[in-house]
């Protein structure tokens, strides 16, 4: 096999072919226009730098695995075609990551897709990684070595495209046997409706901050007057990292964050830790006068706690109506409908199917089987009768079992 940095031709071995110039793309593309079935997965920097692109787009068809390299080959617009063709099956795992990259780097758009994903949690799986599903229906461990490797660099290594290559290659056969599964308990005409739901994401730039100060480590263990210094310092970190598109932790640990929290050190030793200008502000930030700690009740804030009386009686009672699905079906809260959903469904307040279908929230087996319910529940009617007809996802001996699990962890 040739060396991955040779661009002469397209390299192959019995894993992968990758496609790194346009004369090696051109070939991909006539062996693709002849596939039924793409299954498809990306790698992207989003672990290294703060804005994430796709750095390597792995498609396995006809028993052939591609790892095309959008770095090397600006132009993959070609492949567009195959993805909005409703002839093409695309079958991705955890759709919504890939198809949003792919929609924010290069506008591609898709039809006809299945996610293993969704399919694994509509059969209750218990878990939903590729790799336990991959070991689940092939009896075979992949490797997580080059999970956080860093796609951006070039030329990538062998044990990268060996890892990347096999993303892609047993999702088909996975797929074929979740289809039959679904089928045989009813299930697959709402997995293909979330399908077709999830097939029309596109990426929206997120307006909020980077980091939430909930998840900083040990939180809870800090003053309130160090928890709101902790917060700017992440503020100034975030700000640092969009600047130079750099993952924040790679800009400084959190660690080092609660270190100079808890010592308070001296100009120069800011400097030291942070560097001249970085060291300046942190020591600025260090030293500041702050009117407003960050009290631990604050950290604990749910969603839904900024309602008004009438708004938070309408949160209860959908919260009430998806525990009741959640126990009807038998099943966990993955594919129900979220409290940012709910609280949206709230702040809009929908009186019709229709008005609720307008939102875009959820795919068209939910709006026909859970608007009912979610429209009774802020009427503040009876639910009950919306929930006839939900198919279990779990046997009662299942559901059993799972509570009992879980009650023990």
């Amino acid at each position: 096999m040739q060396c991955p940095g040779n661009h002469n031709s397209m390299q192959t071995n019995s894993d992968y072919i990758l496609v790194d110039n346009n004369r090696s793309l051109e070939l991909a593309l006539i062996n693709l226009k002849q596939a039924n079935v793409l299954s498809i997965d990306t790698e992207s920097s989003g672990y290294y730098t703060y804005y994430p692109k796709v750095c390597l787009l792995q498609i396995h068809a006809k028993g052939k695995t591609y790892l095309i390299d959008p770095i090397q080959i600006p132009n993959i617009s070609s492949l567009s075609t195959f993805f909005l063709d409703p002839q093409k099956l695309k079958i991705f795992h955890s759709a919504q990551d890939d198809i949003r990259g792919l929609n924010r780097d290069f506008g591609f758009r898709f039809a006809n897709i299945a996610d293993t994903l969704i399919g694994s949690r509509l059969l209750a799986l218990g878990q939903n990684s590729l790799f336990y599903l991959v070991e689940k229906y092939h009896q075979i461990k992949l490797s997580k070595v080059e999970q956080k490797s860093n796609w951006e660099i070039r030329p990538l290594q062998v044990q990268q495209l060996r890892y990347a290559a096999l993303d892609t290659v047993y999702l088909e056969s996975i797929w074929k046997s979740m289809e039959e599964e679904l089928a045989s308990k009813h299930l697959l005409d709402e997995a293909l409706s979330e399908f077709d739901f999830l097939s029309k994401e596109h990426y929206i730039p997120k307006e909020s901050e980077g980091f939430q100060l909930v998840r900083f480590p040990n939180i809870i263990d800090f003053t309130p007057l160090e928890r709101r210094k902790i917060l700017e310092l992440l503020r100034y970190r975030d700000e640092r990292a969009r600047k130079i598109n750099k993952a924040s932790f790679r800009i400084w640990p959190n660690e080092r964050i609660s270190q100079c929290v808890k010592e308070e050190p001296k100009l120069n030793k800011c400097i030291e830790w942070f560097g001249k200008k970085d060291g300046e502000e942190v020591f600025k930030i260090l030293t500041s006068e702050y009117s407003d700690p960050i009290e631990a009740s604050e950290l604990t804030k749910r969603q839904g706690e900024d309602l008004d009386e009438s708004e938070s009686s309408q949160f209860l009672q959908l919260k009430k109506w998806r525990t009741r699905v959640m126990r009807v079906r038998r099943m966990e809260h993955h594919l129900l409908p979220s409290n940012r959903q709910l609280i949206e469904i709230i702040r809009k307040q929908p009186k019709s199917i229709d008005e609720l279908g307008s939102m875009a929230l959820f795919s068209d087996w939910k709006l026909s089987n859970y608007g009912p319910g979610i429209l009774a529940a802020i009427q503040n009617q009876d639910i009950e009768k919306t929930l006839k007809g939900l198919i279990p996802i779990r046997t009662k001996e299942e559901f059993a079992l799972k509570k009992q699990k879980n009650t023990i962890e």
